[in-house]
């Protein structure tokens, strides 16, 4: 079953064979890794470049505070117009997409 086009063919069982190759490539790799993987154990835990999980903890307090003052006026506004209603950020979202659309259609 081969599909013509003016810029050649495709053929769905050959992409399917690409397919089933690159799984079996891919099953071949997988096993081929280390077998001494243990569940709960200290093995599942981050590595944290040896040290403990409290001793590395990065404060976000200050690290943006130049964003956040800078940006104060824009935040603000946008905090007051958050409402946190799904269905508003649909409707934005769906005007969004219909002006976008038109732009396409019209511009395209």
């Amino acid at each position: 079953m081969t599909l013509l086009t003016g810029e050649g063919y495709w053929s769905p069982l050959l992409w399917l064979a690409a397919a089933a190759g690159v799984v079996l490539l891919s099953l071949l790799i997988w096993s081929r890794g280390r077998k001494g993987y243990n569940r709960a154990t200290e093995q599942d835990l981050p590595f944290l470049s040896g040290e403990k999980r409290e001793g590395v903890h990065v404060g976000g307090g200050h690290l943006y505070w130049g964003f956040v003052e800078g940006l104060r006026p824009y935040v603000e506004r946008l905090r007051l117009s958050h409402s946190g209603f799904v269905g508003d950020y649909v409707a934005w979202f769906v005007v969004m997409l219909a002006v976008v659309f038109l732009i396409v259609l019209v511009g395209g």
